[in-house]
C-alpha cells in the first residue's frame, strides 16, 4: 500500500507448491535432491496441498513519518540500530554466556583471521 509515494504496508502470498520450492532452491544451487534430504519434512507437506496463505502488515514507523513529515525512517525509528545492527540504548545483541551456550549446545568458533 503506498501513500503520497510512501511504502505504508506490504504483503504477499507465500508459496505452497512443491515444484515451486524446488525451483526456487535450484536458482541457489540446490538440487531435488538436497532440497528433500535438507527440507524434507516441509517439501513432504506441501505435497499434501498447503493452502495459499499471506498477508500484509502495516509500517507504522512509516506512517508516524508522514504524520510528522520527516524526510528519513531512521529520525522515527522506535528502537534505532546503527549500521552494524547494534542496539545503542539496549546494547543489544550481546554475548552468549557461557551458560546460554550450554544450554543451547552450541560453541562459538574463532576464526584464524579474528584471533
Amino acid at each position: 500500500m503506498v501513500c503520497n509515494g510512501f511504502e505504508i504496508a506490504s504483503g504477499g502470498i507465500r508459496n505452497h507448491l512443491p515444484e515451486t520450492m524446488v525451483k526456487a532452491f535450484e536458482i541457489v544451487g540446490l538440487d531435488r535432491e538436497a532440497v528433500e534430504a535438507r527440507f524434507g519434512g516441509l517439501y513432504r507437506a506441501f505435497q499434501y496441498g498447503a493452502p495459499p496463505h499471506g498477508g500484509m502488515a502495516a509500517g507504522i514507523d512509516r506512517v508516524v513519518m508522514l504524520l510528522v513529515g520527516a524526510r528519513n525512517l531512521r529520525e522515527v525509528t522506535m528502537f534505532p540500530m546503527n549500521q552494524q545492527a547494534y542496539d545503542l540504548l539496549m546494547s543489544a545483541p550481546s554475548e552468549a554466556s557461557p551458560q546460554q551456550l550450554r544450554e543451547l549446545s552450541l560453541r562459538v568458533a574463532v576464526t584464524k583471521k579474528e584471533a
